[in-house]
């Protein structure tokens, strides 16, 4: 996808139009790059500047403790943005990066875009609305964590990626074990559970599809 395209694709799900106008601020204040998988894109703790939009690929988002354990914050798919921490000038990514395949990211210089805001009080309004639909979406998750097991938290998870198609089947975007950490649990936990819901004729999984049954549907939210 060349630069072009891929600013109007930000524009698109971000502002909700890609007028001239939009697309010059944006123009001038990014930077367009391929990253190979494995690839680190930035550590926990590292001084960054620009927030990432993912055009192409797929990126994995984690924590990792002294021992090396990680714990997987999401998985950022084509069409999302990461890394916005850094609007609240703290500077410090709080999280590490890493492409899971090759990737095309769009990245936004923070200082450059602040004083683009302070000039467009209408373009601020829209940006302060973004990241109170992200901050939405991380409360939600920590409050799963904390109040919901591992069986509720799966069921949910399936009816976040079917919210985009609403085929009945989705699409695991990062291998079982990956899955599994991002759930908080044990690759072993999981894969029990996902036996248990195909027994249940809820689910049925074939690699990293999983088809919703009708009794899926009828499970409380």
């Amino acid at each position: 996808m060349d630069r072009g395209k891929v600013i109007e694709l930000f524009l698109q799900r971000f502002f909700g139009k890609t007028d001239a106008d939009l697309h010059a601020l944006i123009d001038s204040i990014s930077v367009l790059q391929k990253r190979g998988r494995k690839e680190v894109l930035f550590l926990e703790g590292e001084e960054g500047a620009a927030v990432h939009f993912l055009a192409a690929g797929r990126v994995k988002l984690y924590r990792a403790n002294d021992e090396g354990k990680e714990a997987v914050i999401r998985f950022v798919q084509p069409g999302e943005f990461f890394a916005e921490v850094l609007l609240d000038l703290r500077k410090r990514y709080p999280v590490s990066a890493v492409a899971l395949e090759d990737c095309q990211l769009l990245l936004i210089d923070v200082q450059q875009l602040f004083a683009r805001l302070q000039q467009t009080p209408g373009l601020a309004m829209q940006l302060i609305s973004i990241l109170s639909q992200r901050l939405s979406y991380l409360l939600g998750r920590v409050e799963q964590l904390a109040i919901a097991d591992i069986r509720q938290r799966f069921i949910s998870y399936l009816r976040v990626l079917n919210e985009k198609h609403h085929t009945g089947v989705v699409f695991l975007p990062a291998p079982k074990r990956e899955i599994a950490l991002l759930l908080g649990t044990t690759p072993e936990t999981f894969s029990r559970l996902l036996k248990k819901l195909s027994e249940e004729e809820v689910i049925r999984a074939s690699g990293k599809t999983i088809q919703l049954l009708p009794a899926f549907d009828a499970l409380e939210n």
